[in-house]
């Protein structure tokens, strides 16, 4: 989709100060080495027992709006708040969503999580797209803690290590550092069962050990289906959202200046993303996501800061914004940057 006079107004993010390395822990036993062959992950962001994930979206929601209200002061709240959430928000029974509005002084607006795991920042920006008028702006937040006992950062899944970080974005139909000028989503959910397994649907987590074992469940997959055909799957279904979102925004692979990718693991990260979109690693943010992690949805808004904070960007320069998320969803957004 093609959007006329949509902006990114503000950006912010919030990443926690300590670093846990991969050396680490393969020393503590918690990483294998083959899979830090696979990974070549550095480090990962690993937040304190008080920096939740709803406390770092919040954090992150306060510095966009900072930004946005330099520039465009608003006293109204915004249209829509969309919370992508990969993981878990904190508590069960609860609108971790309602829960960022409130805590940034907007009591009132209407607030929604959505579970599009790691293009959740894609599916939220066509959202709220979507959703606004003229006058009005919209917030988006990602977030999310990789914490035992529940998940175990470094050895739940395969070929990825997990960072815990949050980002947000205001989007408006003023002016901005960012442009968007398009979106696209690709959806197949006849792969929702590669991340579930064999798992039954009744809250096993809450009964059986934990960690649960991300691993285990894609094995189960794999033993049943195969792989080749998610592959298959997964190249069209990326490169069908990039095409037309090139398309819509009338840019060329080749105008694409830099591409903030998922944080995946080095292995994974050129099977799943790089090779589909004929990418190099310096093309994309790889090396900041081999720094702090898999963040989840927060993935492409991270890579979208850390870029402008290095000045990898002048203006005019076009940003392709990359999500693929379990389900399976697929997503690019181009940006043009204004400074």
């Amino acid at each position: 989709m093609r959007w006329d006079s949509l902006y990114i107004g503000g950006l912010g993010s919030y990443l926690p100060s300590t670093l846990e390395t991969a050396v680490d822990a393969v020393t503590a036993g918690r990483l294998a080495h083959e899979e830090l062959e696979k990974s070549r992950q550095v480090s990962a962001a690993v937040g304190q027992p008080e920096e939740s994930a709803p406390v770092m979206a919040v954090r992150a929601g306060r510095v966009a709006l900072e930004e946005y209200g330099a520039e465009f002061p608003a006293e109204a709240s915004p249209e829509l708040i969309v919370h992508a959430v990969a993981l878990h928000t904190g508590l069960e029974a609860w609108n971790g969503g309602a829960y960022i509005g409130n805590e940034l002084g907007f009591p009132e607006a209407l607030a929604i999580e959505i579970r599009n795991t790691c293009a959740g920042s894609i599916v939220g920006i066509d959202l709220l797209a979507r959703r606004l008028d003229n006058e009005g702006y919209g917030l988006l937040t990602a977030s999310d803690v990789w914490r035992l006992p529940l998940f175990d950062r470094w050895a739940t899944d395969s070929g990825l290590a997990y960072g815990d970080a949050g980002a947000a974005i205001v989007l408006s139909r003023s002016a901005g550092p960012f442009q968007v000028l398009s979106t696209a989503l690709t959806q197949n959910s006849r792969f929702e069962q590669m991340h579930r397994g064999n798992a039954p649907l009744d809250l096993p987590e809450y009964r059986e050990p934990l960690p649960f074992s991300m691993r285990a469940r894609s094995a189960d997959y794999a033993r049943i289906y195969g792989l080749e055909s998610f592959w298959k799957a997964n190249a069209e279904g990326l490169q069908r959202s990039v095409d037309q979102a090139l398309n819509d925004a009338g840019v060329d692979h080749a105008g694409i200046s830099a591409w903030a990718v998922p944080h995946f693991g080095e292995t994974l990260l050129r099977r799943q993303c790089l090779e589909p979109l004929g990418l190099a690693p310096t093309d994309t943010t790889s090396q900041f996501g081999a720094q702090i992690g898999h963040t989840g949805a927060a993935d492409p808004l991270l890579g979208l800061q850390h870029l402008r904070s290095e000045s990898a960007l002048t203006p005019g320069d076009h940003v392709a914004l990359i999500g693929i998320g379990a389900g399976f969803t697929w997503g690019c957004a181009v940006l043009r940057y204004h400074g």
